[in-house]
């Protein structure tokens, strides 16, 4: 324990009052004991004499500390405006809050104030010429459109799987005199709709009694024929889960993060049965026939997207926590360190835009998102383009292995999210980032509803966003530059952030592609982390492996908007040529085919006819 310099006299041969020279020569010899006296006197404010040499090299350690992040920080400063004209941003004011005035800084210069760095950073500017695009070449942002008022509800084209039930006039109706009147004639009017929900158990039962006759004498049994998809499905000879109920319960465990012993009890109260078991054999079982298709939207993610966001979340594996612990107790029975055991286990969530569609993709296990890329760019061809990730700030999301073949950008949003965890302490810093940031995203909301390509999009954000993103980074420095906010005080991580991360912070505005943050990743992560706090863990890694392939083609088929039970059954029900073409049942292609389904089976209705009588006849279900 120590100070930030060398020390070579003991802590006992220099008191307290003639420090003032040697201060920085002072050695601490101090045990662990005698620390914890230390410490045990502290908390009883009983301090001694020979306390104050520890309390000054403690404190001499952070002033060195805090001073070399500074002067870190402020060379950083100059290095990044080593080309700028204009001097630094901001006066430099000592620890005495005594104004100083810089060497490149006109002697007549007066600091301005925070309002009017804000006014001179004021995006209101015009953009900048030459490089940056010409307010000619660029369509002007849209006026907000008013929304129209409507009624809140849910619509009956909503409810896509809903059975259709068509009930008919009576014969007569159409055309003849209205009884009220008597003078006008009936004429065909719109339909009325009135939506009925029905509850129902998440699993329906049937029982199928096969009539059977057996041969008194030879023993031969003849059973009368079921239905033809009647063993379709997981299971033995005697109990069948269709494919929709295996696609019922990948959703409901997986993705609503419902355990399987609490289906099981949810069942029982409706009286069909589910034993946990076999829930678990269901899901494994379908997860085989469904890897296919999983292999097929990983492979298309990689080698055809043109930018991914990534995150982490935590996950608990019960086998890889024992692996752990067992790993730490073998090195500390051999007496060596065991600081480089990885103890972590994370729930690697990525999101990749494709142009076909989104796809998401999963991964739990001893890893973080940096090792996660590496181990899917080994699979990207060489020549393919330039792959732009988005990740936050986090140092270990940047050494990559494949790191060539990426443009690395941070999340806008955590910069954001930096300021805002310290607004109470400093709303006016806040306020401006939060300022800026809101008028960020709204050029990218106008980009999107003008319908820019991403080349244009990043020209719109050059000239519209990147003097806002300036004058963020100018307000930074500012603060840094001045000594106005100190290493160990709490503004220094939101402005050092900007700083250090400007030039992933603004790639937006000079890559084509590249997302403002990661928030459609940490939404998907959102699933993860509902598993997470329903089922507590994974028993094994093969279990976990099955979770992120289920949770992958969830999301991916959430993404695309298509309902997932019905998009996995009619996977699982086709699983044999899924196998041979797994390209037919991407999200995307299937969502088309069901629209065209749809058209066609919309087409071949009839409509419904003017003599039947008031019983009612299902048609069709959605």
């Amino acid at each position: 324990m120590g100070s930030g310099e060398s020390h070579s006299i003991a802590r006992h041969a220099v008191p307290h009052d003639a420090r003032g020279d040697v201060g920085l020569m002072i050695r601490l010899d101090v045990t662990l004991t005698e620390l914890h006296q230390l410490q045990d006197r502290i908390r009883r404010f009983d301090i001694v004499r020979d306390d104050y040499p520890i309390f000054g090299a403690c404190v001499d350690k952070l002033v060195d500390s805090a001073t070399a992040r500074h002067e870190r920080m402020l060379k950083k400063i100059v290095t990044d405006n080593a080309g700028r004209s204009e001097p630094l941003p901001g006066p430099v004011i000592d620890i005495d809050a005594r104004v100083v005035v810089a060497e490149n800084t006109p002697s007549t210069s007066t600091p301005p104030t925070s309002s009017e760095a804000a006014v001179s950073n004021s995006p209101a500017a015009p953009p900048p010429t030459g490089a940056s695009i010409g307010a000619s070449e660029v369509p002007p942002a849209p006026s907000e459109p008013k929304t129209p008022k409507g009624h809140g509800r849910n619509g009956a084209d909503a409810f896509t799987h809903a059975k259709h039930h068509f009930h008919k006039l009576a014969a007569g109706i159409i055309g003849v005199l209205c009884a009220v009147c008597g003078v006008g004639r009936m004429s065909r009017y719109r339909e009325k709709i009135i939506i009925r929900v029905i509850g129902q158990p998440l699993f329906g039962a049937e029982l199928h009694h096969h009539e059977q006759a057996r041969c008194r004498n030879c023993g031969k049994i003849l059973r009368a024929d079921g239905p033809p998809d009647l063993c379709e499905g997981l299971g033995s000879d005697y109990i069948r889960y269709d494919w929709s109920a295996c696609a019922m319960l990948i959703v409901m465990h997986y993705f609503a993060g419902s355990p399987f012993k609490r289906l099981e009890s949810l069942q029982a109260g409706w009286g069909i049965p589910m034993p946990d078991a076999n829930q678990w054999q269901i899901a494994d079982g379908s997860d085989d026939r469904l890897l296919p298709l999983y292999r097929a939207l990983e492979r298309h993610a990689i080698q055809q997207a043109t930018n991914f966001r990534i995150d982490d979340t935590g996950s608990m594996v019960i086998a890889l926590r024992k692996q752990i612990s067992e790993e730490i107790a073998a090195l500390r029975l051999l007496g060596k360190p065991t600081k480089d055991v990885r103890t972590g286990i994370n729930a690697t969530g990525s999101y990749w835009e494709t142009p076909s569609g989104p796809i998401i993709l999963f991964h739990t296990g001893r890893h973080h998102a940096g090792e996660m890329v590496d181990r899917l760019l080994r699979y990207r061809l060489v020549s393919s383009p330039k792959l732009v990730k988005c990740t936050d700030g986090a140092s270990k999301n940047f050494d990559h292995t494949h790191g060539a073949k990426l443009v690395e950008s941070t999340c806008n949003a955590h910069a954001f999210l930096k300021f805002r965890a310290v607004k109470d302490k400093h709303p006016t810093e806040y306020a401006e980032a939060g300022r800026i940031y809101k008028q960020v995203f709204d050029n990218d909301d106008a980009a999107r509803a003008l319908g820019l390509t991403s080349i244009d999009r990043m020209n719109y954000h050059r000239q519209h966003s990147r003097p806002l993103m300036e004058a963020l980074k100018k307000m930074c420095e500012a603060k840094i530059s001045s000594r106005l906010v100190e290493p160990n005080a709490a503004l220094w991580e939101p402005l050092t952030f900007v700083i250090n991360q400007y030039p992933r912070l603004v790639l937006f505005c000079e890559v084509p592609d590249v997302p403002l943050d990661t928030n459609l990743v940490e939404q998907v992560l959102i699933m993860a982390v509902r598993y997470l706090s329903g089922s507590f863990n994974y028993h094994t890694e093969d279990g976990a492996v099955v979770g992120d392939h289920a949770m992958s083609l969830i999301g991916t088929a959430r993404a695309n908007g298509v309902e997932p039970v019905g998009y996995l059954a009619e996977c699982l029900r086709c699983h044999e040529d899924l196998a041979k073409r797994p390209h037919h049942y991407l999200p995307w292609v299937y969502r088309e085919r069901m629209k065209n389904g749809s058209a066609a089976r919309e087409a071949a209705r009839d409509p419904p006819g003017e003599g039947a009588g008031h019983e009612p006849e299902m048609v069709r279900s959605g």
